[in-house]
């Protein structure tokens, strides 16, 4: 028992130390309890077969196939739109969107969906976006008390009480407690929150000048930008942009088409790419006045004003301007570098007839840190290619081809595409499958998420490459690895010594005082620690102390769920805070005054409720 308190001890203060990764502090708190001969081989490793770990698992690759295929991201645009221009509506919304997003995915994949549409609509409406970002990651934290899935603490708490032998939380349970947090959250954020937080630049937009102003320094994308006008007398009027053959045959890049014509919505909605249609509408039948915008040479826009009698313009580009024409949530740039073993390596390329080929617009080509020009090149090893694709194909080129190596992350710029596709469908339907089958308790709950799992896998909403990438492994070793110290403290008699300290102190007080203390303690680790590592040590050491004082475990049980979830006073007490704090500029303190109120506000409203809802007898 002393050892495993001593093992115990070193391990909280490594994980509140930060010196080292959490999750080697796990694996290191494992192997310990084996060495000094605490644990059984089978004991040290019964984490890793133990069902809280496969459904959490799971429900990494659940929540990124919902990303992958934009579901969440049309959901925020759904909640930008519904805001009608009005900052506090957009605040409640965001809250709402978040917290009901994050009870069927991981918040860290909620958060990464929703900074994005939080920010373009801060800045839309003029609002500083550090007010909406610290609201969007509470909201998420808040959001996984609604299901049973919706955090790693919620299941701790439920598979500790069944294995105590009694009956776990249901699907929906949680939410009993979880809705009147998330209510007290949104008025919080709406009418304390907004004053208290700080009105901070947001550095996304900075970081979005910065790298289209390096990819202006490495291929000088800025002069090559005109604004074609079709004159009444032009040759081109009638034609497509499929019979001019302006990629292919002049090394021309339409970039956007501005109809002169009042243009049906059904047409407008053509010339902007989709899944099911080409990259630029070559269909579109021009008309007198009709602009083009392009990306081209002067001399190759001087053989456009010779051949089709058209009037052109250069455009000053700056970042704006890309921002407005070149780039969208479906498109964007990305550097292609041929690959040492390219097939391409040596061979001539047509950036028309290649563009067509992988379906990109090749916007320029740059050799040991110089532009090169032309319509037809040689490419070697080494070569960048500067394409402006929509996200999906560029990652077709990452996933299918062995010729290109892609710079940047257009797998995470991909789940902002904001439309929801044939797959995003298939995703949504396997979402109420398993939402379904674990209120109606057909299957296990972890056979429940592994075969929604393989039906998104099946139905090409993921595949099985991006399903590993998508397991946060970090999290799954340190709930594995940290499982067994349950099991030390059940074996050595620890948990019942602590639960003891715990009922000798305040058993002979009203249980309510009992409930507060759970609380209390398992909300301070939880800002310095992971709430998982939290839920874990905390759980069979609650129900040790529950039964022993005769009380249910049901409310503490749950208060435990509650109060992991309530990291609102530091930036590291969850991914989600973290994620916020660069976007928002914030510092330490501002975690600490916003979080304060708060974290007072869930403990008023957990201890009077938790009770009401799970009587302790």
């Amino acid at each position: 028992m002393t050892v495993t308190f001593v093992i115990l001890t070193l391990t909280i203060l490594l994980f509140i130390s930060g010196k080292l990764r959490p999750d080697i502090v796990a694996l290191l708190s494992m192997l310990s309890l084996y060495v000094f001969g605490i644990l059984t081989v089978q004991e040290a490793f019964s984490g890793f077969s133990n069902t809280t770990v496969v459904m959490i698992t799971g429900l990494f690759v659940v929540g990124e196939a919902l990303s992958r295929t934009g579901v969440t991201a049309w959901i925020g645009n759904k909640i930008v739109a519904l805001s009608q221009s009005n900052s506090n509506t957009l605040l409640i919304l965001l809250i709402l969107g978040a917290a009901i997003i994050s009870g069927f995915i991981s918040n860290t994949g909620t958060v990464a969906s929703l900074i994005p549409v939080a920010i373009a609509s801060a800045w839309r409406l003029k609002t500083p976006a550090s007010k909406m970002l610290i609201p969007l990651a509470f909201a998420a934290n808040t959001g996984g008390l609604l299901t049973l899935t919706g955090t790693p603490p919620n299941i701790i708490a439920d598979q500790a009480m069944r294995a105590a032998g009694f009956p776990g939380f249901s699907f929906f349970e949680y939410a009993l407690i979880g809705i009147p947090l998330l209510i007290a959250l949104g008025l919080y954020m709406r009418y304390l929150g907004i004053k208290i937080l700080p009105s901070n630049s947001s550095n996304k937009r900075e970081d979005i000048d910065a790298s289209i102003q390096n990819l202006e320094d490495a291929y000088q994308i800025f002069e090559g930008f005109w604004k074609v006008r079709i004159r009444p007398s032009s040759n081109a009027i009638g034609k497509t942009l499929r019979t001019l053959h302006l990629d292919t045959e002049m090394g021309i890049s339409v970039l956007k088409i501005i109809p002169k014509k009042p243009t049906p919505a059904s047409l407008l909605k053509k010339l902007t790419p989709s899944e099911d249609e080409e990259f630029i509408e070559e269909s579109y039948i021009l008309h007198m006045n009709d602009e083009l915008i392009v990306n081209c040479s002067e001399n190759r826009i001087q053989r456009l004003i010779d051949r089709y009698n058209v009037a052109a313009i250069k455009i000053a580009g700056d970042g704006d301007f890309v921002k407005e024409n070149v780039l969208s949530d479906e498109l964007g740039l990305s550097e292609l570098i041929v690959a040492p073993r390219s097939t391409y390596r040596g061979k001539k390329i047509n950036i028309g007839r290649f563009g067509k080929k992988h379906k990109v617009q090749v916007i320029a080509l740059n050799r040991y840190n110089k532009r090169i020009r032309g319509r037809e090149f040689v490419l070697r090893e080494g070569d960048s290619l500067l394409v402006r694709a929509k996200w999906a194909d560029i990652r077709a080129i990452q996933d299918e081809s062995k010729d290109f190596l892609i710079v940047g992350h257009p797998e995470e710029l991909a789940k902002e595409i904001g439309k929801i596709s044939t797959k995003g469908i298939l995703a949504i339907g396997a979402l109420i499958f398993m939402v379904v089958f674990l209120v109606l308790g057909v299957f296990s709950s972890s056979i429940t998420i592994l075969l929604t799992a393989m039906l998104l896998v099946a139905g090409g909403s993921i595949n099985m490459n991006q399903s590993y990438r998508a397991i946060n492994w970090n999290v799954v070793i340190i709930i594995a690895c940290m499982l067994p110290m349950g099991v030390a403290l059940q074996k050595t008699g620890a948990a019942k010594l602590i639960a003891n300290s715990m009922v000798s102190f305040l058993g002979a007080m009203n249980p309510r005082f009992f409930l507060a203390g759970v609380f209390l303690i398992t909300a301070t680790l939880s800002q310095i620690m992971s709430n998982s590592a939290t839920a874990i040590l905390m759980a069979p050491i609650i129900i040790n102390a529950a039964l022993q004082l005769g009380y249910h475990p049901a409310p503490f049980m749950m208060i435990l769920a509650v109060s992991a979830s309530t990291a609102f006073l530091t930036p590291f007490g969850t991914t989600t805070n973290m994620m916020v704090m660069n976007a928002g500029n914030y510092s330490f303190k501002d975690y600490l005054k916003i979080g304060s109120g708060l974290l007072g506000v869930f403990f008023v409203i957990s201890i009077i409720l938790i009770p009401i809802l799970w009587p302790f007898y």
